[in-house]
């Protein structure tokens, strides 16, 4: 303590009292920040995981006032009040989220701490923690005025720094209660930890250097380059010839083309692979072959599937799903229906399908 008296039952109830009756604007205040900085994020754009928000309990604010080695004396000496906990996915986007909140808050900065800067033999929790109040210019406004002289305390930290927070609650008594080899086992978990976080951070790097060297590769027509969702997602964002026969295909339904749809980039390059199509080459090859056959194969089919409505559109890449479906149709409907199965696409029309595949790629094989 600092020479002054431990605040009184009396005392410590007046200031529970006077949280109670402020606790309503708090969570006001709460949910109008998280709110705000979710707008933020979107807008930057940043990614996130989630952002946590919660007004202290009453029974932690009157631990905080009892507990003798504190020097909390009234309500506002708690910066914590309120509190939202920003958890981003990898750990370097925790600098890009801070980046964000010290200009879009007032930062306490004597109050404000990285806990990223520990010892370097200590491991766990790590944290970048601002105490900061609405900039005064957004407290202008009408909508913000009444959070005046309100601060918060956020917290920025990766998914897994933040469940390892969340386990650690369990052992706050770890340094006084317990033997020195459990100690060790809970601080070498917390140094795991650790490198599982730089082992994603690496692993995402190599990832992203692997598509780029995909796409490049591609865009210079490599040969024999496999066909897989990684290859088959750049090629289909490059190449002429599919945005020309996607267009075909979505006119004859009375569809729009967008961008390519995430979910059907894997599914689709299995089963183009179990249509014989290995590599981009073939898969580009086919393509020229058969464009016109996709069109009246999609034609044919057209009765067969579900009528398109206002909203609905073809994914970028469309034309791959029905060159393999024609293709493995062709053979029978017993391995449309087997391959369909396979990657989760739905096989009501397997047998139409079939027939309409078989009708097609025999005009086309005569022609040629």
């Amino acid at each position: 303590m600092t020479g002054q008296e431990e605040p009184t039952a009396q005392g410590v109830d007046s200031i529970l009292a006077e949280f109670d009756n402020t606790k309503d604007l708090l969570e006001a205040f709460c949910e109008k920040t998280r709110n705000l900085i979710i707008a933020c994020l979107d807008d930057a754009p940043i990614r996130y995981q989630s952002i946590q928000a919660r007004v202290k309990t009453r029974s932690k604010l009157r631990a905080k006032y009892t507990d003798p080695q504190k020097a909390y004396r009234q309500l506002s000496d708690i910066t914590d009040l309120t509190g939202l906990r920003i958890i981003t996915y990898y750990e370097d986007e925790v600098d890009a989220v801070a980046e964000l909140i010290q200009r879009e808050f007032d930062i306490d900065e004597k109050n404000s701490i990285d806990k990223r800067t520990v010892d370097p033999d200590r491991f766990g929790y790590h944290a970048i923690n601002y105490v900061c109040r609405h900039s005064a210019q957004r407290l202008a406004s009408v909508e913000y005025k009444k959070f005046l002289g309100v601060s918060c305390e956020i917290q920025i930290t990766s998914v897994l720094r933040h469940a390892w927070a969340e386990i650690q609650h369990d052992w706050y008594d770890l340094k006084d209660a317990y033997p020195d080899e459990i100690k060790r086992r809970f601080y070498r978990m917390a140094a795991l930890l650790e490198i599982a976080e730089s082992e994603f951070l690496e692993l995402r790097k190599k990832k992203g250097d692997y598509q780029r060297s995909i796409a490049v590769q591609i865009e210079a027509n490599v040969p024999d380059i496999p066909l897989d969702s990684v290859s088959l997602r750049s090629f289909v964002r490059q190449d002429p010839l599919v945005e020309r026969l996607d267009l075909d295909v979505a006119t004859s339904r009375g569809m729009s083309v967008v961008a390519m749809l995430e979910g059907t980039i894997e599914p689709t390059s299995r089963l183009a692979n179990q249509a014989g199509l290995k590599t981009i080459a073939e898969l580009r090859s086919s393509l020229e072959k058969y464009g016109a056959a996709i069109t009246e194969f999609v034609a044919l089919c057209h009765p067969h599937m579900p009528k398109p409505t206002a909203s609905n559109f073809l994914g970028r890449g469309a034309c791959v799903y029905y060159l393999a479906t024609m293709l493995i149709g062709k053979t029978s409907t017993a391995n449309l229906l087997n391959a369909l199965r396979s990657v989760g696409y739905n096989t009501a029309n397997a047998e139409a399908l079939s027939a309409a595949a078989r009708q097609v790629m025999a005009k086309h094989l005569d022609e040629a």
